[in-house]
């Protein structure tokens, strides 16, 4: 295909759509017929998305006084085109992602036109697919003066969408808007400045109360789109670390609906960072949620952990037994996508607890008792793992990259047998990850793993080296 013939037909996809929105009443099967355009346009721009490809294309949809824009604001209040306006949203996506920031010229009018679906189109899933799209202009957009002159529109309607005043918004809407609203905050911070706490972040709170401690109907997707939202938000924002009320009084007969009660109250008087730490570690309990086809909300609490373990190193401290399981049961899951947030995970969560071990924060011998006492804990497990016969490389990878993780501890508060295994034993066990002896047929299955884990052993082994230019080892 010609690129003249290309830019042909890119405008003709979209007169074409005018041309059945005309003639809405006279077609019985006009959501059919138009979806089917769209999806002309969609592989046409796919076969060949070459530079040239993409400024026709972007003429095509922006441009002229028919565009897909013009056609979107005009089928916004049109359900008879639900799959269509679902279709071009799917495909913008697409482009958006594409055309990067040459899309910046039109950015404002398609979010307009985007916030116009929203308000206008009562179904569910238009309204949802706004938010790809939305989430890709923010990106794009950071920093730019002309959007930032927005921010205030679209918090105030997502704000309404969650329930600061009356809303029927459904659940996937609701996480959806409590996802995109932690994106502004995390893009353009001093335009969320005003709304970011305790407003929003009291939202999130509320919602991840109800959802993973009160006993209500579950709502997966608004709990994951709370969380999701809290990491972005704690990109600029850091809640407070002291409890904003005193605890309950302890009540001492108590039935198991008081002491649920008193339970609930527990973590509602906990400080807000307090309260975020202990939601993200619901989301990724294991038990409840190792059956499910969707995983939301396990994502978005490993996706927290991920980024921002350090902020949560008082805690982590004293639940890493539990969390450690947690994050190792999703490593070794099926899923890739989880497996892959997991591994992130793990690596942030023992920065953590490494961060707790340095000598700056151990002053008593009460804390040095307790600093050792985890310590232990964490090198049997990395050991453990690294002296089990045929592992997985995935676990071998995991111990090793927690000593390194853990060197400067390992200098601290470990033996001299210790120090010498990770100076010595590790360089033997990167080399069955680096340089395996397998056969042909299993080559492939161990390539992702093998190689996905290989950035991580090198910093680990430059951590251990860093470390062992100020160790002594005694000679014999």
């Amino acid at each position: 295909m010609t690129d003249s013939s290309s830019a042909s037909n890119f405008d003709n996809y979209i007169i074409e759509l005018h041309e059945n929105l005309d003639r809405l009443r006279d077609m019985s099967d006009v959501d059919e017929q138009s979806s089917i355009i769209v999806a002309d346009l969609a592989q046409a721009y796919s076969e060949h998305p070459s530079p040239m490809q993409t400024a026709m294309c972007l003429s095509a949809l922006f441009c002229g006084q028919k565009n897909i824009l013009t056609f979107l604001r005009r089928s916004s209040s049109k359900t008879e085109l639900k799959k269509t306006k679902v279709e071009i949203l799917q495909f913008l996506k697409f482009f958006v992602e594409s055309a990067g920031v040459k899309i910046l010229p039109h950015a404002i009018e398609l979010k307009t036109v985007l916030l116009t679906i929203f308000n206008v189109d009562n179904a569910s899933d238009v309204r949802a697919t706004i938010f790809p799209v939305l989430s890709q202009l923010m990106e794009l957009s950071a920093g730019s003066s002309d959007m930032q002159n927005e921010v205030d529109k679209m918090a105030t309607i997502f704000l309404d969408q969650i329930g600061l005043q009356s809303s029927k918004a459904t659940a996937t809407i609701k996480g959806l808007c409590l996802a995109f609203l932690g994106l502004l905050c995390k893009f353009f911070p001093e335009h969320m400045k005003k709304y970011a706490d305790p407003l929003l972040l009291g939202q999130y709170l509320k919602y991840l109360h109800e959802q993973l401690v009160k006993d209500v109907k579950f709502e997966m997707l608004i709990a994951a789109g709370a969380i999701e939202g809290l990491v972005n938000y704690l990109v600029n924002f850091t809640p407070s670390s002291t409890p904003a009320n005193p605890p309950p009084p302890i009540v001492r007969s108590k039935t198991k609906e008081d002491e649920k009660r008193y339970n609930e109250e527990r973590i509602r008087c906990e400080s807000d960072l307090k309260r975020i730490y202990i939601y993200a570690a619901r989301a990724i309990q294991t038990q409840d949620q190792t059956n499910l086809n969707r995983y939301a909300l396990v994502k978005a609490g490993l996706e927290l952990f991920a980024q921002h373990s350090t902020l949560f190193t008082e805690y982590l401290y004293e639940d890493y037994p539990e969390i450690l399981r947690c994050i190792r049961a999703w490593n070794a899951h099926d899923n890739y996508d989880v497996k892959k947030v997991a591994q992130r995970a793990y690596d942030t969560f023992l920065l953590g607890v490494a961060n707790a071990l340095k000598e700056t924060n151990v002053k008593t011998p009460e804390e040095r008792r307790r600093a050792v006492q985890v310590f232990q804990y964490f090198i049997k497990e990395f050991r453990d793992k690294i002296d089990t016969p045929e592992l997985e490389i995935r676990d071998l990878a995991m111990g090793i990259r927690g000593y390194g993780i853990f060197a400067n501890a390992c200098k601290l508060y470990g033996t001299e047998e210790d120090i010498k295994f990770m100076f010595v034993g590790l360089i033997q066990r990167c080399e069955q990850i680096a340089m395996p002896t397998v056969t042909l047929s299993q080559a492939m299955d161990i390539f992702d793993e093998r190689f996905y884990g290989l950035p991580n052993l090198i910093d680990a082994l430059s951590a251990i080296i860093i470390e062992m230019t100020n160790v002594k080892i005694k000679k014999r």
